[in-house]
């Protein structure tokens, strides 16, 4: 008896192996069907295409992402030790979104998936700005873009060597901390 979300999982496990290491233009669907133990038309017929299944490849990465790394305004360090940790741990999320935008460039580097969350983090930042518990010299759109690239610096070179990684680590949450921290009024810190 066949299960067709069984073969579904299974194409999109190989699919994430596939695309992470090759990208959407060199991935061979004939491997992906191989590695998932299906035939080619099951990837048709579940994803209608190659870039069908990288899209459902990619959505299912960034919902995985959101659930596995809760973000939190009050505790922007956090979250950053917090994305830090879940990109050393799966190097494949980092490698899929880089070929996103080598591939697709900046206008398709969202998926709706992902405007979406982005536009609720941007606005629990502002909020949080607006509170004055985060630093509001930088908008929230940049700070958000700063956080997470602070947490994905060197992540090759951390993953080679523990003890660096974990000194990166430290310096990642105390950038972050640092970055938005509220600067007291007067005290003349430029505004971005």
């Amino acid at each position: 008896m066949r299960d067709p979300e069984a073969t579904r999982r299974r194409l999109l496990d190989a699919a994430t192996a596939e695309f992470a290491a090759y990208g959407i233009a060199g991935a061979r669907v004939d491997r992906i069907a191989e590695t998932a133990g299906c035939n080619k038309q099951s990837i048709y017929g579940h994803f209608n295409s190659k870039e069908g299944l990288f899209d459902a490849v990619y959505d299912a990465m960034v919902v995985q992402t959101i659930s596995s790394v809760v973000f939190e305004a009050a505790d922007l360090p956090a979250y950053a030790g917090r994305l830090f940790d879940w990109y050393s741990a799966h190097p494949e999320v980092l490698r899929l979104a880089t070929w996103q935008q080598l591939e697709r460039g900046p206008a398709g580097a969202h998926s709706a998936t992902t405007a979406a969350v982005t536009a609720e983090k941007i606005g629990q930042l502002r909020a949080a700005q607006q509170a004055g518990t985060v630093s509001d010299a930088v908008p929230a759109e940049l700070l958000l873009l700063l956080i997470v690239r602070l947490s994905t610096a060197q992540l090759d070179l951390a993953g080679m060597d523990p003890q660096r990684g974990a000194l990166l680590r430290l310096a990642t949450v105390e950038a972050v901390r640092r970055l938005v921290q509220p600067v007291p009024a007067g005290s003349g810190a430029p505004d971005v």
